[in-house]
C-alpha cells in the first residue's frame, strides 16, 4: 500500500487519462489544432527522410496496400515454407541459369520515371499522379522477382528519395554514374543512362570508376575496350589516393587534348584532370552555369570523389543508404557547378545474398547469417593469400578429398578465431565476430577481387592482380625472415648455455652449494627442519605466536586495579 497522501502510479496514470483532454483544451484551441498539424507534419517528414531498401514480406504487403489506398483482410493457414539458402556458393549449371534468367529480363530493369505534368496540375494531384506511376513501377519488379532463378538487389522504395533523383537528373547537362571500380556493372544502371537521354535538352552520361588503385593496369585496359565497343566515356579516380597525393604534394594542372576527350584512356586521374575530363564532355550551353549530376550507390566514393574534387569536406560520408537527405549544389567555378543526388540503391540483378553482402549493399552488422558470403570468400580468395593475410594455418583437406578444394567457412572462422582470441564463454571461436571482420576487410580492399568484363577469362583478369598479391606475399615472407631470424637468436642462446654447461667444474663452489648441511633461519624454525604440529593441528609457531587472549586481558586487568 502507499504511503498516506501519495499517490500510486497507477493512480496517477489513471488520473492523467481521465483529464489529460481537459488539460490539453484549456488553453488556446486554435493553437493547440495548430501544434498537433504541426507535428504531424513534422513526422511526416522525418518518415520520409528515411532510406527504405529491404522490408519485410508483411512490411511489403502494407505499405503496397498503402500506395494502392485499398483495404485488405488477413487470412490464417494460408503459408508457404522455403527452404533457406545456407551455402551462398552456386553451382556451374545453376549459374548458367541464372545468366539466362537476367538476360531474358534484362530489358524489364527499370527505374521509376517522373510522370508528365503541367503547370495547371495542383501538387495533390501530382503527388497522386507520381504514387500512382511509382506503384506500377514496383509491381513490375515484383512480378520479375517471381520468376525462376531471378534475384534483385534490395532497391530503394522510398519515393521521396527517387523524387531527388528526377530533379538532379532535370537540371543536369551531364550525368556522372560512380561505381566500384571491383564490379563496375554490377552499380552501373544502364536504364538510367536511356532516362537521361529520353529527356528533353542535350544532356550527356558518362561513366567514373572509383577505387581504380586497386585494379592493374592491364585490367583497366580490360574495361576501356569493354566501354569503347559500347561507345560510353570512362574515366579511371581514385578519391583516396588523391587526397593522400594531396595531403603530400598538391597535384599539377594538366589540360587534356581534344583527342583525350574522344577516346577512353587507362590512365588514373588526378583532380584536375578529372575536372578537365568534365568540361570536355559538358554539351554547349547558354547557360550562366552548366550543372554535373553526380549519382551512384552509397558505398562506391560518391561523397568521397566531390570532397575531394572540392578541396573541402562539403558532404558528409557514409556507407549507409540516406545520409544525404536532399541534393545539393557546389559551384566548383564560376560557371560550373557539382550537384550531389543522394545516394540510390538501383535495382539490379545479383546471384544470391551473399554477394549482396559482398558489395556492401546489405549492411554487414545486420547480417543473420555470416556462412554464406564467407563460403563466397573461400571460393574467391586463395587459401595461400588467407593465410599470409591473416597470418593463420587453415586446416589442410582429410585423406579422400579433394586437396585443391577451396577452404569452408568453418575453417577459416576457427583458425582466425583461435589466432586472434575470439572465443566464446563455452571456449568455441566466435565465428560471427570473425566472419564480421573478414566481411570489412574484403569491402575496404584488404581481401581483393576484381570482376571481368563480360566475355573475359575470370582466372587470367584475377592474376593481373600478382603485383598487389605479390606485396601481400613479400610483406609474409620478411615476417617470415624476421621470425627465422628470432629462431636463430634462440638456437644461439642455447648454444652458449650448453657451451657454458659443458665448461670444467669448480670443485670448491660445487661443493658449497651443493652442501646439505647449510641451514638458514626462517620465521619460527630452520630451513630444512620439519615443523612440529600440536594438538589441533597446527603449527608450533602459530601456537606461540596465537596465545589465549582471555588470559592476556585477565593479566591486564588484574594489573589495572592492583
Amino acid at each position: 500500500m502507499p504511503h498516506k497522501g501519495k499517490q500510486s502510479s497507477l493512480g496517477r496514470a489513471l488520473m492523467n487519462q481521465r483529464f489529460s483532454g481537459k488539460r490539453q483544451t484549456s488553453g488556446n484551441d486554435a493553437s493547440s489544432q495548430h501544434m498537433r498539424e504541426y507535428a504531424q507534419i513534422a513526422d511526416k517528414a522525418v518518415v520520409n527522410l528515411k532510406s527504405v531498401t529491404e522490408l519485410s514480406a508483411l512490411d511489403d504487403f502494407l505499405e503496397t496496400a498503402e500506395l494502392a489506398g485499398t483495404e485488405f483482410t488477413a487470412e490464417r493457414m494460408n503459408v508457404e515454407y522455403v527452404q533457406a539458402d545456407s551455402l551462398g556458393v552456386i553451382s556451374t549449371e545453376e549459374g548458367e541459369l541464372i545468366k539466362s534468367a537476367q538476360e531474358l529480363y534484362k530489358d524489364s530493369i527499370r527505374i521509376p520515371r517522373r510522370p508528365k505534368w503541367n503547370e495547371s496540375m495542383s501538387g495533390q494531384e501530382l503527388d497522386s499522379l507520381e504514387r500512382e506511376s511509382f506503384l506500377l513501377w514496383r509491381r513490375s519488379l515484383a512480378d520479375i522477382q517471381d520468376k525462376d532463378h531471378v534475384t534483385l538487389t534490395p532497391y530503394e522504395k522510398n519515393l521521396d528519395f527517387w523524387r531527388q533523383l528526377w530533379r538532379v537528373v532535370e537540371r543536369s547537362d551531364l550525368i556522372v554514374q560512380i561505381v566500384d571500380a571491383r564490379n563496375p556493372l554490377l552499380y552501373r544502371c544502364e536504364d538510367l543512362e536511356k532516362y537521361v537521354s529520353s529527356l528533353e535538352g542535350e544532356k550527356k552520361n558518362m561513366i567514373l570508376i572509383n577505387k581504380a588503385d586497386l585494379l592493374s593496369v592491364k585490367q583497366r585496359q580490360m574495361w576501356v575496350e569493354y566501354f569503347d565497343e559500347r561507345d560510353i566515356p570512362v574515366a579511371f579516380w581514385s578519391a583516396t589516393l588523391e587526397a593522400e597525393n594531396a595531403a603530400v604534394e598538391p597535384s599539377v594542372p594538366r589540360k587534356f587534348s581534344e583527342a583525350d576527350y574522344k577516346s577512353n584512356n587507362s590512365v588514373l586521374l588526378s583532380k584536375f584532370e578529372l575536372i578537365d575530363f568534365f568540361k570536355g564532355l559538358l554539351p554547349e550551353s547558354d547557360k550562366e552555369a552548366r550543372t554535373i549530376g553526380m549519382v551512384g550507390y552509397p558505398n562506391v566514393g560518391k561523397s568521397s570523389t566531390i570532397n575531394t574534387i572540392l578541396d573541402a569536406k562539403k558532404v558528409a560520408v557514409s556507407a549507409t543508404p540516406g545520409r544525404t537527405k536532399h541534393f545539393q549544389t557546389f559551384f566548383l567555378e564560376k560557371d560550373l557547378v557539382l550537384c550531389d543526388c543522394p545516394g540510390l540503391v538501383f535495382p539490379s540483378f545479383v546471384t544470391n545474398k551473399a554477394e549482396m553482402v559482398l558489395s556492401g549493399i546489405l549492411p554487414v552488422d545486420e547480417m543473420r547469417d555470416h556462412v554464406p558470403p564467407i563460403n563466397l570468400i573461400c571460393q574467391k580468395i586463395p587459401r595461400k593469400i588467407l593465410e599470409v593475410t591473416y597470418g593463420i594455418n587453415i586446416p589442410k583437406p582429410m585423406d579422400g578429398e579433394n586437396e585443391s578444394r577451396n577452404p569452408t567457412s568453418l575453417e577459416l572462422l576457427d583458425s582466425y578465431g583461435y589466432m586472434r582470441g575470439f572465443m566464446t564463454s563455452r571456449g568455441l571461436p566466435d565465428n560471427p565476430r570473425c566472419a564480421r571482420v573478414i566481411l570489412k576487410d574484403y569491402l575496404k580492399g584488404k581481401l581483393l577481387y576484381c570482376y571481368c568484363p563480360p566475355g573475359c577469362d575470370q582466372e587470367l583478369f584475377s592474376s593481373w592482380n600478382d603485383s598487389l598479391v605479390q606485396k601481400v606475399l613479400t610483406d609474409s615472407q620478411a615476417d617470415i625472415d624476421a621470425t627465422n631470424e628470432e629462431v636463430t637468436a634462440v638456437l644461439k642462446r642455447a648454444e652458449r648455455v650448453n657451451t657454458h654447461e659443458n665448461r670444467p667444474r669448480n670443485e670448491v663452489d660445487h661443493s658449497f652449494f651443493s652442501s646439505r648441511h647449510v641451514r638458514a633461519l626462517t620465521k619460527g624454525s630452520l630451513a630444512g627442519e620439519t615443523l612440529v604440529a600440536d594438538k589441533t593441528g597446527g603449527k608450533s609457531y602459530k601456537k606461540h605466536n596465537n596465545k589465549n587472549k582471555k588470559e592476556k586481558m585477565r593479566r591486564m586487568r588484574g594489573t589495572l586495579y592492583s
